[in-house]
């Protein structure tokens, strides 16, 4: 999950002050709960119904991670709930308080890179895992953080504020890779073994690389090449830190992973040096010692895979394309019609010439998303297409002539994803994203304003939307709060009288159905699922209620795109450098293999990982938390932060003395107070003592 640098915290609170400047009355909607160690502030009316869960899934987490890590909170721990983005996602710090931010949009599932699980229960277990190993003190830690008034922040110019930090939450200067890959362990454990830790996309990254006998990054490659050049970018970090922590419990033991992770007595505060006392060896020895195990490991998947005839593919182009959305085929010219985000170019719109395997960049996109890029529809008739700017925040809607090249914007801040065109009445169909809740909208043409057809409650995300060439049906991938995933087709005419009560639904069992879409005589639905352990292309034959396999990968297929009259399809083979446009042939198959997952492995040799099973949210009595309402103090509500001694130049002399940082909870306001003297000044008196004092309100 996305789930999670502190520069999104940022980002998404500057969002909120340009929000408070501009509109006076957001100001007094902000409201607080607060009690037993948490201060939950949200918008109060939009995000007030979600208040009461998302308070449970923290209590309910916040008890687990005293239960497993010995973590109690001696401050509140502050949660933003927001919706600033049109994707859930979520960042936390603890320096110099402990502060959340929530986007209560809906996880994107796309390729299965995301858990199926619900996602505030999701965000709250991941998150409180990394604010208990990273907060998580020790006595020494705790009389520097008296000492210094607190956790103190790093500020640029106040080098020595490293050092601070560093007495006062050592373990916070840990590698991502570190603080990324212990929260999804213990995450996926919370959720009975759902999550990154049990996922067919990580699997199949490290198969990929494997076959192809890709070189693996050091943990130092790793956080400079390794999240700067690579496709996924930082989404390594999680790859790599998850594989390591599991490598780690399989070999030793989960007990002894967290040993490491804890911030205990008699515990080193650098990371890689309690490592060595823990395990008896560096860090990097261990580290390479896991990628050989992980070779022989995904050599023997690839075995059991290739105990069945493999499916062969020829690929459309020559390198691999990154980051892709959901594509179109259009036979009358040729070319397939995509949104592509590979390293060493902007994000754009392209457009593939299946013969040569040329790529054209049509337009470049504005804000695209790790993974899908933006949202796509195709209008055949007319050869226009429909995308997606501003991925990462309120969507707009946007027309694009690939032949001119010319765009015009139609929606501003639309909201509007998963798009579909409707070729029965030219109308273009989408899922809206709004205070957590998702909508199925209608366009019609010219575009310019959407009517809502249905909402689903909370808890239901719908995604990969498509509709049927004859304009009759509608077929929706969709995820309850169970963590159940299906996909379902509705009569468009029902839809449209409020009706979403499906006409037929088939599902994976626990995986996830990705990417399903009609075939052009409207007969069946391809897509792609991890059925197997492996993303292979499935069809369902809507007559027959039959789900067919059409392939055998070694490393995996997905985004299908149907031709017509042709038992061809046109799949994204993925690769170690992103996703590469193939054609397969869509022939049904008797036997496909399934791999081995090393979650699997590992919780039969420690089955104590069972007992992790973090249980339900509902089961927290939220009346006994004494949690008081009020409102949010945008005007001021400051603490102090931290009080330090620091060094200064003034002139040509040095000037000691002593800063004090304030803030409110959320940090919207900040005032600073400095005292210098410089006892060795050759300028009189009158320029020895420096004062300074700093006010900052977003």
């Amino acid at each position: 999950m996305p789930i999670l640098r502190f520069r999104h915290l940022v980002a998404g609170l500057v969002f909120f002050f340009a929000t408070v400047a501009v509109a006076p009355s957001a100001v007094a909607q902000l409201a607080v709960e607060e009690g037993s160690r948490l201060r939950m502030v949200y918008f109060a009316g939009a995000e007030s119904y979600l208040v009461p869960y998302a308070a449970r899934t923290f209590f309910n987490s916040l008890a687990f991670q005293a239960r497993l890590l010995g973590y109690e909170p001696d401050t509140d721990i502050t949660v933003l709930l927001a919706d600033f983005e049109d994707y859930g996602n979520a960042g936390v710090s603890v320096v110099p308080r402990n502060t959340m931010l929530v986007q209560v949009a809906p996880l994107s599932f796309a390729f299965e890179t995301i858990a199926a699980n619900e996602r505030m229960n999701t965000i709250m277990n991941h998150e409180l895992v990394h604010v208990a190993t990273m907060d998580q003190a020790s006595r020494r830690d705790r009389m520097f953080r008296r000492l210094f008034g607190g956790k103190v922040q790093p500020i640029a110019e106040q080098p020595e504020t490293v050092l601070y930090s560093y007495l006062t939450a050592p373990r916070t200067l840990a590698p991502r890779w570190y603080h990324e890959g212990i929260a999804v362990f213990i995450d996926t454990w919370m959720a009975g073994g759902i999550g990154r830790a049990q996922s067919g996309y990580d699997e199949m990254v490290f198969r990929a690389m494997v076959r192809d006998n890709a070189r693996f990054y050091d943990p130092l490659g790793l956080v400079s090449e390794g999240t700067k050049i690579d496709f996924q970018l930082q989404i390594n970090s999680y790859l790599y830190g998850t594989r390591f922590m599991m490598w780690l419990a399989y070999t030793y033991s989960p007990q002894k992973l967290l040993e490491w992770v804890k911030r205990q007595e008699g515990s080193r505060a650098y990371y890689a040096a309690h490592f060595r006392d823990v395990f008896g060896r560096s860090l990097e020895d261990a580290w390479a010692a896991w990628i050989e195990w992980e070779r022989e490991f995904q050599r023997k998947n690839l075995e059991a895979i290739r105990q069945y005839p493999t499916t062969p593919y020829r690929d459309v182009s020559s390198r691999a394309l990154g980051s892709v959305s959901r594509a179109y085929y259009d036979p009358s010219v040729g070319r397939i019609y995509a949104a592509f985000n590979y390293p060493g170019v902007v994000a754009h719109v392209g457009a593939i010439d299946v013969e040569t395997g040329a790529l054209e960049r049509l337009v470049d996109i504005k804000g695209p998303v790790i993974y899908t890029v933006a949202s796509l529809a195709y209008d055949p008739s007319a050869r226009q297409l429909f995308y997606t700017t501003d991925n990462g925040a309120h969507r707009d809607l946007v027309r694009l002539d690939p032949r001119t090249r010319k765009t015009e914007l139609l929606i501003r801040d639309a909201r509007i994803g998963d798009l579909a065109f409707n070729p029965a009445d030219k109308s273009l169909w989408g899922l809206r994203h709004l205070n957590g809740i998702v909508s199925l909208v209608r366009i019609p043409p010219p575009y310019r304003e959407w009517t809502r057809v249905y909402t689903w409650p909370y808890g239901t995300v719908v995604y990969d939307l498509d509709v049927s060439p004859d304009g009759t049906r509608v077929s929706a991938s969709f995820g309850e709060i169970s963590g159940r995933q299906d996909v379902r087709i509705l009569s468009t005419e029902r839809l449209l009288a409020g009706d979403a009560e499906p006409i037929d639904r088939f599902d994976f069992g626990p995986s996830v159905p990705s990417g399903f879409v009609f075939t052009p005589d409207g007969k069946a639905l391809v897509g792609s699922s991890y059925y197997t352990g492996v993303s292979n292309i499935f069809k369902y034959d809507l007559e027959s209620k039959e789900i067919i396999a059409l392939s055998n990968a070694e490393t995996g297929f997905f985004r299908p795109i149907p031709r017509p009259q042709d038992d061809e399809l046109f799949v994204f083979r993925y690769s170690g450098e992103g996703f590469v446009p193939s054609r397969i042939q869509a022939r049904p198959l008797e036997d496909v293999a399934a791999i081995t997952f090393f979650g699997e492995r590992l919780v039969e040799k420690h089955p104590v990982l069972k007992d992790w099973m973090v249980g339900s949210p509902n089961d927290v009595k939220l009346e006994e938390k004494g949690l008081r309402q009020g409102e949010y103090r945008l005007a001021g509500g400051l603490g102090r932060e931290s009080v330090y001694p620091m060094v200064q130049g003034y002139k040509d002399t040095v000037a000691v003395g002593v800063r004090a940082n304030l803030s409110d909870p959320l940090q919207l306001n900040r005032l600073s107070l400095s005292a210098s003297y410089s006892p060795w000044s050759l300028h009189g008196r009158d320029e020895q003592l420096h004062l300074r004092v700093e006010y900052q309100r977003y």
